[in-house]
């Protein structure tokens, strides 16, 4: 940048500069020392600007990033993934520019969008997203906290889901030992866990093992809740389940109708829980071969999903695709290839070409 001097002088090197250049020297050199003066404040107050902004956007922000979890977990429930993936994004962004990379809050967010590739059937992205967010809580809290069990719990369903019932053990047990370390053995959350490794035992085969498994998690609930609630009646469910698989469908049945009737006591009879638990009875009664009692189940959940969903949800589609099945084997072809085409059509707008449901639907079609 070219001085005041060298302006005021008007001449190049190798002049004499004239006496009078002292006075504008002087002068000059008080402007500059003015001039740098009024820039420093201005930099401190940019600066004490840029604080404020600061401690404004922390504390404006997380709220936020809250409502966009929120909204997210809506459109997750009601089965809108793209806009739930989005949400939790928007979330994403928010916590990382204002706390940075290693907080919960990240982690939390990083498990949110897990959730929701895991309903896309994109396990492997999925999984990525876990992994992360085990990554930072490994490094905020240590190795023994509940969020880290909650971690090995999430790898853990996920990896079931993904047909690796071995890896899914091995860290569902990691989330056990964290979670009873934690907690002690009658928690809520270790429960959740002796659940999940019930339903990897049973999707093995190893139905003893399931049994054993579920029935410890009905124990800590029942002690904990009382026997009505949701949690009961859901191991009340995966009992009922498990007695399925071994052909006990009478057991199954009451099991079944036990968590039934605890679900339509708390939440009514128009519930999706409610529903979800006729498909399971209609299961049941379509392997004893009682095709009308299934039928009705079936039909009775689906009207329940449709009420509450509206007509593009993986339930609903669930629903057609039991239908379908139960047609089938009534013989009524037509009503079949009609329950089939649903089923593939809600799959191939909700879940895309690639999933497996999609893939499977179609070829029923």
């Amino acid at each position: 940048m070219i001085s005041s001097l060298d302006l005021i002088d008007g001449r190049g090197p190798g002049f004499p500069r004239p006496r009078e250049a002292n006075f504008f020297d002087t002068q000059t050199h008080t402007q500059n020392l003015a001039a740098r003066n009024l820039e420093a404040e201005a930099l401190a107050g940019s600066t004490r600007r840029q604080n404020l902004e600061a401690e404004a956007l922390a504390t404006i922000a997380p709220p936020v990033a809250d409502a966009y979890n929120n909204i997210g977990a809506i459109y997750l429930n009601k089965g809108d993934l793209e806009n739930a993936l989005l949400h939790y994004q928007q979330a994403l962004l928010i916590f990382t520019r204002v706390l940075g990379s290693d907080h919960p809050l990240v982690a939390h967010s990083y498990n949110n969008m897990a959730n929701v590739y895991m309903s896309q059937g994109r396990h492997e992205e999925a999984l990525v997203q876990h992994e992360k967010a085990l990554e930072i809580r490994t490094r905020v809290f240590g190795s023994e906290h509940s969020d880290i069990a909650q971690s090995y719990a999430n790898i853990g369903n996920l990896l079931d889901d993904m047909g690796k019932p071995e890896e899914a053990l091995v860290q569902l047990k990691k989330a056990l030992e964290v979670f009873v370390a934690v907690f002690g053995h009658e928690h809520l959350d270790v429960a959740a866990v002796y659940n999940s490794i019930g339903i990897v035992y049973r999707k093995k085969g190893d139905l003893e093992n399931a049994l054993l498994q579920h029935h410890r998690a009905l124990e800590i609930r029942t002690r904990v809740f009382g026997s009505e609630h949701p949690d009961v009646a859901a191991s009340h469910v995966n009992i009922g389940t498990v007695y399925k698989d071994q052909g006990k469908y009478e057991e199954a049945l009451v099991e079944m109708k036990k968590g039934l009737d605890v679900l339509v006591a708390v939440h009514g009879p128009d519930h999706v829980k409610v529903a979800t638990s006729s498909l399971n009875i209609g299961a049941v009664y379509g392997q004893k071969g009682d095709l009308e009692n299934a039928l009705l189940q079936f039909k009775k959940a689906l009207e329940v999903f449709l009420a509450v969903y509206g007509q593009e949800h993986t339930s609903v589609a669930h629903s057609y695709n039991n239908m379908g099945n139960v047609y089938r084997s009534l013989g009524k072809a037509k009503e079949a290839r009609e329950m089939f085409t649903k089923t593939y059509s809600i799959f191939l707008k909700v879940l895309g070409p690639d999933h497996p449901h999609t893939q499977q639907a179609k070829s029923q079609m």
